[in-house]
């Protein structure tokens, strides 16, 4: 039997699992505590598994979220993609970028390898 992940869901897993709650994820998301929860709720139905161990003070995954949350990062960065390259128009031509040297030295290099990534057809000084 197939079984299909929602991405919706997967988007509210990982959200939850790098911020480390229901509520902040929630308001990442634009949607209340309760309905994420619902959303972690259904995908763990659809996967037959917790995938959070909850406590008072405790939100941590389990060893089937710990599994589970790089394929979803992977999934979700390949429908990202899909859209972005669909959606989004290409970038052709000439770009500079000035930006402070301790923002530079720090974050440059990912931003612009992101950068030359998604936009193969630019041309940067």
């Amino acid at each position: 039997m197939y079984r299909n992940l929602d991405l919706d869901l997967l988007r509210a897993f990982v959200l939850v699992a790098d911020v480390g709650g229901f509520t902040r994820a929630g308001e990442r998301l634009g949607r209340t505590q309760s309905a994420v929860s619902l959303q972690i709720k259904r995908l763990e139905e659809l996967v037959g598994r917790p995938l959070f161990l909850r406590g008072p003070r405790l939100l941590e995954l389990t060893r089937d979220g710990q599994k589970l949350l790089p394929h979803a990062r992977a999934m979700l960065r390949l429908n990202d993609a899909a859209i972005s390259d669909i959606a989004e128009p290409e970038i052709a031509g000439l770009v500079r970028l000035g930006v402070p040297e301790d923002f530079a030295t720090v974050h440059l290099p990912a931003v612009l390898a992101e950068f030359a990534d998604a936009h193969p057809g630019s041309n940067w000084k």
